[in-house]
């Protein structure tokens, strides 16, 4: 029996020297590969480090995050959310409500109340909150391209994306109120606060700020064409909100954070290899639960610092990283084309493909070997979706401010959108989702329709009827068909408030 046992043990071990050894066989193989790889990389001229991306980025002279975060601090205790006031809503395909013409705000009371709130108690609520938002607008005048130096991704980043977006809402409301007043200029200054609250941090290769900036491009572009709705606009006025919006590019954005993301995972893979497994494990908690303490460590997370991690490192980090890099660089390179005058659809497979090999990574084996690669990995889909929805909508929206400025101009619409350059434009609107400029045409009513073929790519001729399976709104259609405004019933003109 004991020379049984004595064998079992013997085979055992011999076993699991020959699974070490097997593996670290497979890690030499991957390890060349990986170099291969960042070789590659390197003669395309790619940066993989922060202090690469950012040599020569000096202090910003004023911090226009920390003066919008610390304004926002003020605004804290609003009864009425700003956030569930919702501009252009769609009522049908091809027409939207205008949210300032409404009797009143759809609004609802925070926690411990109930109803809706008036325009007058929302109106209220905004002359309250005038001290901070006028410190976000001058916060918001000059707005910082970047979060200043950064060398690695272990020293953090600073950006709240939360915050952002509830600054962007409450901008929204105020643009709104002051439109529902009839007050133009008010309203404009709003705005341009939002466009440049979207173009803060254009420069930050931050994945969270350049997205938060495409978030708070859809609102402001959304807010944007209920203005468009309020008669007696100068054509200096509109000359200005076109301004606003003409300074930035969200493909552009989104390519910025994803060359971020690269770094970001590059820096995290240099860190796990120079830390042990529980100062790594540590990290990674902490950064996801500050409040995190060492001495709350389960008997299971001790057995993945010691056990899981330093296994993890001592063969499959290489496979993980090269896995990594190459998953990222696909979304680079698919948005790339978008920059490169390819329609959306081809980016968009190209960006699929890229997140079909992460949900590929199924069996146990696999995520063993991928463990950052799933933790890290940025959801490209959607992401680029979002940018390339929100860039095509920006393009329509200054298409729209032009098409009004040439109408006041010489009293009648253009036949084409190219009549509107060089005096309006500098270059006809473009549409991302068929590589190609808008489409425009009058109506014999003396209107026009103005539309992206949508983002099938296919055009519909300004079909606003919705796609299958798809939501109401701008991209639910079979093309994305810039809104009417709908009739509103007689009463919803009136100030019931006053």
């Amino acid at each position: 029996m004991n020379k049984l046992i004595r064998v079992s043990v013997f085979l055992g071990a011999l076993l699991l020297v020959l699974a070490v050894m097997a593996l670290l066989g497979v890690r030499s193989g991957d390890r060349r590969a990986l170099q291969r790889y960042l070789a590659e990389l390197a003669a395309k001229g790619e940066k993989l480090t922060f202090a690469e991306l950012t040599l020569g980025r000096q202090s910003n002279a004023v911090d226009s995050h920390a003066l919008i975060i610390n304004a926002w601090t003020k605004l804290h205790d609003v009864r009425i959310d700003p956030g569930l006031l919702k501009p252009r809503g769609y009522i049908r395909p091809g027409q939207a409500s205008v949210a300032w013409r409404q009797a009143s705000p759809t609004l609802t009371q925070s926690a411990g109340s109930s109803g809706s709130a008036g325009w007058k108690e929302f109106a209220a609520q905004m002359k309250a909150s005038q001290g901070a938002l006028q410190e976000i607008r001058e916060a918001l005048k000059n707005p910082a391209a970047d979060l200043g130096p950064y060398t690695n991704m272990i020293v953090g980043r600073r950006f709240d994306f939360v915050t952002v977006e509830s600054v962007a809402e409450c901008l929204t409301g105020a643009a709104e109120n002051e439109l529902h007043q009839g007050r133009l200029e008010e309203s404009l200054q709003d705005l341009e606060a939002l466009a440049s609250l979207a173009r803060m941090e254009r420069d930050e290769y931050t994945l969270a700020a350049q997205v938060a900036r495409v978030c708070v491009a859809s609102k402001g572009l959304a807010a944007t064409w209920d203005a468009l709705q309020a008669p007696a606009w100068t054509e200096l006025q509109l000359a200005r909100l076109q301004k606003a919006w003409e300074p930035m590019d969200l493909v552009d954005a989104v390519v910025t954070g994803f060359i971020g993301a690269r770094a970001d995972g590059y820096e995290l893979f240099a860190f796990v290899r120079r830390s042990s497994g529980a100062k790594t494990a540590r990290f990674l908690r902490h950064s996801s639960s500050p409040d995190w303490s060492p001495t709350s460590e389960t008997l299971e997370e001790l057995a993945g610092d010691y056990l899981f991690l330093p296994s993890y490192k001592l063969t499959s980090i290489d496979a993980d990283e090269l896995f990594y890099l190459q998953t990222v660089q696909e979304c680079i390179a698919a948005l790339r084309l978008l920059q490169a005058h390819r329609p959306w659809p081809e980016a968009k497979q190209a960006l699929t493909n890229a997140g079909a090999r992460v949900t590929a990574l199924s069996s146990e084996l696999d995520r063993f070997r991928h463990l950052f690669s799933l933790l890290a990995n940025p959801y490209s889909l959607s992401a680029g979706t979002a940018a390339v929805s929100a860039e095509t909508e920006r393009q329509m929206t200054l298409a729209a401010i032009a098409l009004k400025r040439f109408q006041l101009r010489h009293g009648q619409l253009p036949p084409s959108l190219e009549a509107l350059v060089p005096e309006l434009l500098s270059a006809v609107p473009y549409d991302y989702m068929s590589a190609r400029p808008l489409r425009y045409r009058l109506k014999p009513d003396g209107s026009y329709v103005l539309y992206s073929v949508g983002l099938d790519g296919k055009d519909d001729g300004g079909d606003p009827s919705l796609a299958p399976s798809a939501s109401p709104g701008l991209w639910g259609g079979r093309d994305a068909v810039w809104p009417s405004p709908a009739a509103e019933p007689e009463e919803a003109h009136r100030q019931a408030d006053q």
